[in-house]
C-alpha cells in the first residue's frame, strides 16, 4: 500500500508558519487573479493541503471542526489564498477511492492538488464507466490544480437516474488536462482564487473514480464516516468569518493612528469602542455557532452512528448565519474606518471587496435557512447533499 511519512510539525502550526509568506504573496495573487507558483509550493510543502488526508499518506486527518478552524485563521491573513486551501482539501477522497485509484492520483507525492465544484454536468453511462460533459462555473484553485473533481448526474435515456434519495449524483475525479479551463474570474474581490470556469465533453470517466454522496469510506476511521458533502461544506463559511475578523484588527490597528477632529484617538472614543464590541461579539458567537454545529458532525462519527437530518440542517443554518453576520461586521468596519477605507489599495477595502464576494457563495445563501428550518419542523430536508 501506498504510504508516506507524517510532516514533523502540528496542522495547528500552520498559521504562524504560513503568514509571512501568505503576506508577501497575497497582493501578488490579486493582480494575477491567482495564485503564484511560488506560493503553491510554500503552502504544499507545509502541508496546507493535507488537512483531510488519511495518515497513511503523510495527512494531518483532522476533524471537520479542526479543518474549519485552520482555515479561519488562515483567513484572517488572506481569504483568498484560504479559499484556495479549502477547495484543493480533498484529501479525504482518499479514504474512498480504491487503493489501485489511490496509487494513482497520490503517485506524484503526498499533495496532489484537486479543484473540486459542486454544479452538476452530465454523466452518461458507457461500459463499465460513464461520459462526463458539462460547464462548472467558479472552479477555484483550478490553474494550480492537477485533478479536478466535478459533480455530475448521471443521465439514462435523456432522463436523470433515481436513487432513493433523489438523482444519481456522483463526484467525478478526472485529469486537469482532460478539461477546458476558460479565463472567465474577473471579479471585483478573491481575485487571487482563480475561480475558472470548466468545460468537459465527453471525457471518458472510470466507474471507481467517481463518488456517490453515500460512499462507504475503505478507512473506517471517524472523520472518514462522515458523508462526502459534508466534509467540504463548512470550509466557505470559515473563510468569511475569518476575512471579518481581520476586518476588525485592521480596524484596531487604524483606531490606534488616526485622530478625530478633537485629536482623540479613535481607539479613545465611545462610538468606535460600542462598533468594535459589537463587531467583535457578533463574530465570536457566528463562530462558535459554525465549529460547535460542525463538531457535532465528527462526535456522531467517534460514536459511529449517522448524523441525524436535523444536525446537518444546523450546520447549513450556521453556514448562512456566518455569511449574514460577516457581512454585517464588514459594513460596520469599513464604515468605522471612514476614509481609509476609500483608496483601492487599502487592506480595509479589500478586505470588504473579498469578504462581500466571498459571501455570495451558493452554500452560504439565504436559502439555506429554509433547509435548516425544514430539520427543525421535522419535515423533509428535500435536499440530497445535505
Amino acid at each position: 500500500m501506498l504510504s508516506y511519512p507524517r510532516l514533523p510539525w502540528s496542522a495547528d502550526e500552520l498559521p504562524e508558519r504560513l503568514r509571512p509568506v501568505i503576506e508577501k504573496y497575497r497582493d501578488e495573487a490579486d493582480e494575477l487573479r491567482r495564485l503564484p507558483h511560488e506560493l503553491v509550493g510554500e503552502l504544499r510543502a507545509a502541508g496546507a493541503f493535507r488537512f483531510s488526508t488519511p495518515a497513511e499518506l503523510g495527512g494531518f486527518e483532522l476533524p471537520l471542526a479542526a479543518g474549519a478552524d485552520l482555515v479561519e485563521r488562515l483567513a484572517r491573513l488572506d481569504g483568498p489564498i484560504a479559499w484556495i486551501v479549502w477547495n484543493l482539501n480533498v484529501g479525504f477522497s482518499a479514504a474512498v477511492l480504491a487503493e489501485s485509484r489511490v496509487a494513482e492520483v497520490w503517485a506524484g507525492g503526498p499533495d496532489p492538488l484537486i479543484a473540486h465544484s459542486s454544479q452538476p454536468g452530465f454523466l452518461v453511462p458507457d461500459g463499465d464507466g460513464f461520459r462526463l460533459s458539462g460547464q462548472w462555473k467558479l472552479v477555484s484553485g483550478v490553474e494550480a490544480a492537477e485533478w479536478v473533481a466535478l459533480l455530475g448526474v448521471v443521465v439514462d435515456g435523456g432522463q436523470p437516474r433515481m436513487t432513493e434519495t433523489g438523482p444519481d449524483l456522483r463526484f467525478c475525479l478526472v485529469p486537469r488536462s482532460s478539461v477546458t479551463v476558460h479565463d472567465t474570474w474577473h471579479p471585483s474581490g478573491m481575485r487571487g482564487t482563480n475561480s475558472n470556469s470548466v468545460t468537459a465533453q465527453d471525457v471518458l470517466v472510470a466507474a471507481d473514480l467517481t463518488v456517490t454522496f453515500a460512499a462507504p469510506a475503505r478507512i473506517d476511521r471517524p472523520l472518514y464516516r462522515v458523508p462526502v458533502p459534508n466534509q467540504i461544506s463548512a470550509g466557505g463559511a470559515a473563510v468569511v468569518l475569518g476575512i471579518a475578523r481581520a476586518a476588525i484588527d485592521e480596524v484596531v490597528r487604524l483606531s490606534h493612528a488616526k485622530t478625530g477632529p478633537d485629536g482623540v484617538a479613535m481607539a479613545l472614543q465611545p462610538r468606535l469602542q460600542a462598533v468594535v464590541g459589537q463587531a467583535s461579539a457578533q463574530l465570536d458567537a457566528a463562530r462558535a455557532l459554525l465549529l460547535s454545529t460542525v463538531g457535532a458532525l465528527d462526535a456522531a462519527a467517534v460514536a459511529d452512528r449517522p448524523a441525524t437530518e436535523a444536525e446537518r440542517g444546523a450546520v447549513r443554518g450556521a453556514l448562512a448565519h456566518a455569511a449574514e453576520t460577516a457581512r454585517t461586521v464588514l459594513t460596520a468596519m469599513y464604515q468605522a474606518g471612514s476614509s481609509s477605507a476609500l483608496p483601492e489599495a487599502s487592506r480595509l477595502a479589500r478586505l470588504f471587496r473579498d469578504g462581500h464576494t466571498a459571501a455570495q457563495h451558493a452554500m452560504m445563501a439565504p436559502a439555506q435557512y429554509e433547509v435548516a428550518g425544514r430539520t427543525v419542523l421535522g419535515v423533509p430536508a428535500g435536499d440530497p447533499s445535505l
